[in-house]
């Protein structure tokens, strides 16, 4: 009889070990593939918002230095970066709520900040303001000091 309670006993312990090891292994598995890349890209959201409106002023007054050239082409290439890393059911809408922009509106962004370098490096005269504005927009973050 004592034996028997000894199997139960050391039989329970093995299947409480076992479920304890397989539910932290699978919220590692979670966590690895879904939620730190999700905090990833929301995290170079919020990097670009701080960018934007730390140097809106000498971006939209055309006396933006190397570094913050620099500093938007960088933003630009780790945006679509971590958004190619998302996996792909983060990308889609469920019952219209979605997670992060469309492909569509990353790139547009990403574009836009690569005009933005383009035009200040250039020494051109076109409007950037409209561009950061579009950014936001496409991105659903704040990028100007305006309500709308």
């Amino acid at each position: 009889m004592i034996q028997s309670l000894g199997t139960i006993m050391s039989s329970s312990a093995a299947v409480t070990v076992l479920t304890g090891v397989t539910v932290f292994v699978v919220g590692q598995l979670i966590a690895k593939r879904f939620i730190e890349p999700y905090i990833s890209f929301r995290e170079q959201l919020g990097r670009i918002t701080a960018l934007l409106l730390r140097e809106q002023a000498t971006i939209t007054n055309f006396r933006a230095n190397h570094e913050t050239i620099h500093d938007l082409k960088d933003a630009a290439s780790q945006l679509m970066a971590k958004y190619a890393a998302l996996p792909g059911s983060l990308k889609r809408s469920y019952l219209g709520m979605k997670f992060v922009p469309s492909k569509g509106e990353v790139l547009g962004a990403a574009q836009n900040l690569n005009e933005i370098t383009s035009i200040l490096a250039g020494n051109s005269k076109e409007n950037t303001y409209n561009l950061i504005k579009e950014i936001g927009l496409k991105l659903n973050i704040p990028t100007t000091y305006s309500s709308h």
